[in-house]
């Protein structure tokens, strides 16, 4: 087995120069993964992404590389498409109330036209497979899953008039290489918190590949691929886990409660978070602008509130130091310049929650202030600055509510 792993691995390297010379960003991300020959008794039975012991990692099974995937532009195109839903981040894409082998065909019609249909073996899934439904190009995952799913409720698994194109009601799940999705299986069933790791070593990985591929082949990307990157690029890492912290905040609202279901889904990703608050699902961040507070803090602040957005909530944002300075809803864009400046005061903040009643109010602050004098009468969670007042502090334990320090 040594010498096959040896062997398929150097293979898998050949096709990563071909890809450097005609596609460098996939050569560059290909080239950052983790890669692993398995064979027979390992859940992955053809090639995919999986979780590794550290990390995602590309499983290639020996028999399906060497017997069915023979010819060299296949491996070629077969590995780009399974770059690409690395890209459009389909495994970690946890909709359990969708029907899954519909889930998995769409995610194939986003990815595949990306690729060359000589590059994909024969039985793979273009947007004209399903010519009746006349799907648009450079849609979302959830826009074909929703269009796939009205033709097998209009038609009962098959057009009305037999037309080519339909979905047969019981097509298998390794079909079409969709068998190819199962190692996301693992990724999914992993705790709240693994996820979140990988997710965070894929943003990296894509961050990586994109930093290495030059200008000239950047301008090559297609348009919709160069937003998606470009969007990973912007924002660092969540600092703390959003999701989590959306659950365990908002459940102590009670005007709120969380469920996993559909919202509309990004333009960019096609993806939801898997979270969503329902009802109210209104947040304030009051940003605190106060003279202490630097930019690296400030932009430290901004980052978290767009991973809070990502993660589902409606933002309001509240810039306030002695008194709340200006409010508006967050977009997904950081102000180029904050109003204040000023003193510390929580209270005018807290006070305005109460007013309106949010679902819950974050608080991003160093917290070198006077404790609040104003009890607040909504759920409150305090993020509280690396360099800000630490759990030792007398004021650390009088501010109402939950706290968390942010790590550098």
């Amino acid at each position: 087995m040594a010498q096959t792993t040896f062997r398929i691995l150097d293979e898998v390297a050949r096709t990563g120069v071909d890809l450097l010379l005609r596609e460098p960003f996939y050569a560059h991300l290909l080239g950052s993964l983790n890669k692993a020959v398995v064979g027979p008794g390992h859940p992955v039975e053809t090639l995919g992404v999986g979780m590794g012991r550290d990390s995602l990692t590309l499983y290639v099974n020996a028999a399906f590389w060497d017997e069915t995937l023979t010819q060299p532009q296949h491996r070629y195109g077969v590995l780009k498409h399974e770059l690409l839903h690395l890209v459009f981040r389909h495994p970690f894409v946890n909709e359990p109330a969708l029907e899954p082998t519909l889930l998995n065909v769409a995610f194939d019609l986003v990815v595949n036209q990306y690729i060359e249909r000589e590059l994909l073996p024969e039985d793979s899934l273009f947007l004209d497979t399903f010519g009746a439904l006349h799907l648009e190009a450079g849609q979302t995952w959830f826009y074909y899953y929703k269009k796939l799913e009205e033709l097998r409720r209009s038609a009962g698994g098959e057009s009305a008039n037999g037309q080519q194109g339909a979905l047969p009601q019981n097509l298998p799940s390794d079909a079409h290489g969709l068998e190819r999705h199962k190692a996301w299986r693992d990724i999914r069933g992993r705790s709240e918190l693994e996820r979140a790791v990988a997710e965070t070593h894929l943003k990296g990985l894509l961050q990586s590949a994109c930093r290495r591929t030059g200008d000239r082949s950047w301008g090559t990307l297609p348009g919709a691929l160069r937003e998606v990157l470009s969007e990973v690029t912007a924002h660092p890492p969540a600092r703390l886990p959003w999701q989590q912290v959306l659950r365990l905040f908002a459940a102590s609202a009670s005007q709120t409660r969380l469920k996993n279901t559909i919202r509309r889904p990004s333009k960019r990703y096609g993806s939801t978070p898997g979270l969503q608050i329902s009802r109210k699902r209104r947040l304030m961040a009051a940003i605190d602008t106060s003279g202490s507070i630097d930019q690296q803090e400030l932009q430290r602040f901004f980052g978290e509130v767009y991973h809070l957005w990502r993660a589902g909530a409606a933002v309001e944002i509240l810039e306030t130091d002695a008194r709340v300075q200006r409010r508006y809803l967050y977009r997904g864009r950081a102000p180029e310049i904050v109003a204040g400046r000023g003193g510390t005061d929580f209270n005018d903040a807290l006070q305005l929650a109460n007013a309106e009643r949010p679902d819950g109010l974050i608080f991003f602050t160093d917290g070198y202030a006077e404790a609040p004098r104003i009890r607040p009468r909504v759920p409150v969670l305090w993020v509280v600055a690396p360099g800000g007042i630490d759990a030792a502090s007398p004021t650390w334990e009088r501010l109402p509510g939950r706290r968390v320090k942010m790590r550098l």
